[in-house]
């Protein structure tokens, strides 16, 4: 009597499933849904798919878990995905695979595509170079309108796309721009440098990645050749590549605003989390101590006036909320260079201006409620002079601090926070204290 029950599912069928499953989809879906499965059965998964479907699906994912991916996988499958990759996105991916495994991966490849790899591995991976690809399209310039069009067509079947056509000389320097007009209206006959522009806008490959997306975005180039010291031409940096980085930059800033590394990640080792958060920590720390040293000043004033215990975490956190709207529209005006002194002090004065007067419209709605609740005028008006004076520091302090930062040579994301937050901890707290002090008498009625 035959079974009619299914077959039972086993690892292997179930990496073919979802192979089978991933391989119609969109590499960003396919991504997706990879990056959720164990680092195994992501690397087995993308053994059963065509080279050219991983190297686009991890091309998607974040490039640490692509690299643990490719780590995972047989080195010869591994070697020819990384070929079929676009030649930054392989550099990228290989800068997170420790040797001996990296030299063997570039010993697997073709001679083409290994000299690629270390062509773009001698630029720092934060640079014009770092993140360009050498997938640049270039006609020499004695070519003429009909050999230059034949070339072209040529290079479109082997080039995955093409943004601007580039002139260069015998020397490979570049030297000018085509423009796809002038090449077809222009004479058979005509060589390129007739009809090029020279007025052609590069970045040196060792201009640093912020500055070359925030040309591109200012500009409007879906595309920008890289250059060399002797200006030839050696690369390209598209758009999606400067997004990428504008991404990238936002999300380090953000990481570095709370003390986190740069570079860190959901699936990075713990030693190196700690390794990344523990000195910021204990510089956080220290700056604690010199807030608690200043309720410790003021210890007779609190154990007389206990009260003052409830309003202390209202004045600093205020102060703090303060500071971080101010900062942020300072860390901000830095990374997109769009701030010189003389607008350094309007920002000053500006955030004057604003720091009295949310100062004033928080500290009268504490006043209030400290009036309404303890019954105590007096009360309400040191809580509300207290906020008043820490909001105007916590305003422009945290205007000011990233700029101090930056000129100290420390990145003002991960050192401004620490040293604002100190600043309002400390203003608010003396700011309280000290003004229960000057009244203590009428506190005390």
């Amino acid at each position: 009597m035959e079974s009619n029950s299914p077959p039972p599912v086993t690892p292997q069928s179930q990496t073919q499933a979802i192979a089978s499953r991933v391989e119609e989809m969109p590499s960003a879906e396919a991504a997706a849904i990879l990056a959720n499965l164990p680092v195994e059965q992501s690397a087995d998964v993308c053994e059963h798919l065509d080279p050219n479907t991983v190297g686009d699906i991890l091309s998607q994912m974040d490039v640490q878990l692509a690299a643990t991916v490719i780590t995972d996988m047989e080195p010869p499958e591994a070697s020819v995905v990384l070929s079929a990759m676009n030649p930054d996105d392989r550099v990228d991916i290989l800068g997170h695979i420790a040797s001996p495994l990296h030299d063997q991966l570039i010993a697997e490849m073709t001679a083409k595509d290994a000299a690629d790899v270390l062509h773009l591995e001698q630029y720092p991976p934060d640079s014009a170079g770092g993140i360009m690809t050498t997938e640049v399209t270039a006609l020499g310039e004695h070519l003429t309108v009909e050999q230059a069009i034949a070339e072209l067509r040529r290079l479109n079947e082997e080039m995955e796309q093409m943004f601007y056509v580039y002139v260069v000389d015998a020397r490979k320097h570049l030297i000018g721009v085509l423009s796809m007009r002038d090449l077809i209206f222009a004479r058979p006959e005509m060589e390129v440098s007739r009809i090029m522009r020279t007025n052609v806008v590069s970045v040196p490959a060792g201009m640093d990645q912020e500055k070359v997306a925030r040309m591109m975005r200012e500009t409007g180039y879906l595309a920008v050749p890289v250059v060399d010291d002797r200006h030839r031409l050696v690369g390209l940096i598209t758009l999606d590549d400067a997004v990428e980085v504008i991404e990238e930059e936002a999300t380090e800033d953000v990481q570095k605003m709370f003390g986190a590394g740069a570079e860190e990640r959901l699936n990075s080792p713990w030693q190196y989390s700690f390794r990344k958060r523990v000195w910021w920590l204990e510089v956080n720390l220290a700056t604690a101590f010199l807030a608690g040293s200043v309720v410790g000043y003021f210890q007779d004033t609190l154990s007389r006036l206990a009260i003052l215990g409830v309003y202390m975490p209202i004045v600093a956190g205020r102060g703090g909320n303060a500071s971080a709207q101010a900062m942020s529209v300072s860390i901000r005006g830095l990374a997109v260079g769009k701030v010189n002194r003389r607008m350094l002090w309007e920002v000053m004065y500006r955030e004057l201006l604003v720091g009295l007067l949310t100062g004033i419209a928080i500290g009268l709605t504490t006043a209030i409620v400290a009036v309404m609740w303890q019954h105590s005028p007096m009360l309400g008006l040191v809580v509300g002079l207290a906020l008043i004076i820490n909001h105007i520091l916590a305003c422009t302090s945290g205007a000011a601090i990233p700029f101090i930062m930056k000129r100290l040579g420390y990145d003002p994301a991960q050192s401004a926070t620490i040293f604002a937050t100190t600043v309002t901890d400390v203003a608010g707290f003396f700011a309280l204290f000290a003004l229960a002090s000057l009244f203590m008498r009428y506190l005390l009625n």
